[in-house]
């Protein structure tokens, strides 16, 4: 019998998961990549972990990984893993626990699994298209909220809604919004595929970061896309997630002119 690609998922993060505790508790120190953001033998290992275990059940799928192997994703064809071993490295040094490791899965072009697992949260997320969302095995929907005015709102780092001239609008947005607050990457879409959540909002991010997102929030009843409105794909750089209810309004409430 061929192996479950979910159940195949869930053990790769799960052994990933020992490795980046081993390390955590004996103090792991970070050097810093080209782009200057921080990565650890942790981030290293438990991607190479990951590998391994879905190799040893999927030996022809390839890999498109935040510290490894990237395949060309252009024309995609096959089986592709999106991995991030540590979304969340910043705080794993801290020992803050909003860090989790981040699977997809990339079928023909099309995002088909999602697993996100938060070590020190106890939280562990995911989704398989056309079978809904799980939170630590229990099934999971958004929000029933139809205004922005009722909406509960997260989003990412504020320096890059600045870097890409857009901080006004999240400003306005989160002035109408009920409640708002930057609480973290991961964190916000687990919150907002349980409904503790509505819309959670990124200027800028990286595939890995919001693959296993984008059927997570989808299979939990919401809506995705990039923050014009348009799909979300291999080349994705800002990401707009919410109960679906509230997709439009903000769609187009962030590209009004201030």
């Amino acid at each position: 019998m061929t192996p479950n690609y979910l159940d195949v998922a869930l053990e790769a993060v799960k052994e990933a998961e020992q490795i980046i505790l081993k390390y955590l508790d004996s103090g792991v120190r970070a050097e810093l990549k080209e782009d200057q953001s921080p990565v650890t033998v942790a981030d290293r290992e438990a991607e190479e972990k990951i590998k391994q275990v879905i190799l040893s059940q999927f030996p022809d799928h390839t890999f498109y990984g935040e510290e490894g192997e990237k395949i060309d994703l252009e024309n995609h064809h096959g089986y592709t893993w999106i991995i991030d071993p540590i979304d969340g490295t910043k705080s794993y040094l801290r020992h803050n626990p909003l860090f989790a490791t981040q699977l997809a899965l990339l079928h023909n072009g099309e995002f088909v699994i999602g697993v996100s697992n938060a070590p020190l949260l106890h939280e562990l997320v995911y989704a398989e298209k056309g079978k809904g969302c799980f939170f630590n095995d229990q099934p999971i929907k958004v929000s029933e909220i139809s205004t922005v005015e009722d909406a509960y709102m997260s989003f990412g780092s504020l320096k890059y809604f600045t870097k890409h001239n857009n901080i006004d609008q999240l400003l306005s947005l989160a002035e109408s919004a009920k409640w708002a607050r930057g609480i973290g990457d991961f964190w916000s879409y687990h919150l907002l595929a349980q409904g503790k959540l509505d819309i959670m909002i990124e200027a800028d991010t990286k595939l890995w970061d919001i693959a296993a997102m984008k059927v997570i929030i989808e299979e939990a009843g919401g809506t995705v896309s990039q923050l014009d409105g348009s799909p979300v794909d291999y080349t994705t750089t800002t990401f707009l997630a919410t109960n679906g209810k509230l997709h439009q309004q903000i769609i187009d409430q962030f590209n009004a002119k201030i």
